[in-house]
């Protein structure tokens, strides 16, 4: 089983009233929001990263590269 941690955040009372009202799941809605955060922040390392190789890449020609691939599965 996986280990947890608590986080808390304050918010304001209406949005509290807001969420007992709409009955939702304050820890669903903060699991939520960590989750897409951390996606957001691997996506944009990743494009980060990519943008660096991109003059790289670019000079690769790609039939090229596919007839190496070939050459390879051939051995």
């Amino acid at each position: 089983m996986s280990k947890y941690t608590t986080i808390s955040a304050k918010i304001s009372e209406k949005e509290s009233e807001e969420i007992k009202k709409l009955k939702l799941n304050p820890t669903m809605i903060i699991r939520k929001a960590v989750q897409d955060e951390i996606k957001k922040a691997k996506n944009k390392d990743l494009i980060e990263r990519m943008e660096k190789v991109r003059p790289i890449i670019s000079k690769l020609r790609i039939d090229e590269v596919v007839a190496d691939i070939r050459e390879d599965r051939e051995r």
